[in-house]
């Protein structure tokens, strides 16, 4: 399993796609994040059986947890969500690239 992670528009889909050619992506792992947790799901839960599932896969996430806290509960519950689904998919990810301006650098 590989992970790419950056910031909404940075190019981290491409360069998913162009450095891993055939495999399987599973894109906006975010949105994933946020609809398992409208359904009741555990983060950490869902992103267990993402990674069983799944486990060749090529996961694309944006960033969300910089910038400004959200007033919205929701909103900071969505946030706390996908970085607690991230860091397990992270943590058993073969490799981690973090994604700028569609330049990755490689971070596990």
């Amino acid at each position: 399993m590989k992970l790419y992670i950056g910031g909404a528009y940075q190019g981290q889909q491409e360069l998913a796609r162009r450095e891993n050619p055939g495999a399987e992506i599973l894109g906006d792992f975010h949105d994933a994040a946020r609809a398992a947790l409208l359904r009741g799901e555990d983060a950490r839960d869902f992103a267990r059986r993402v990674c069983g599932e799944h486990p060749d896969a090529v996961i694309v996430a944006n960033e969300v947890g910089s910038g400004i806290v959200p007033v919205d509960p929701a909103e900071r519950a969505f946030r706390e969500a996908a970085g607690r689904a991230l860091c397990v998919i992270a943590q058993r990810a073969e490799q981690v690239t973090r994604v700028v301006c569609g330049i990755g650098v490689r971070i596990k």
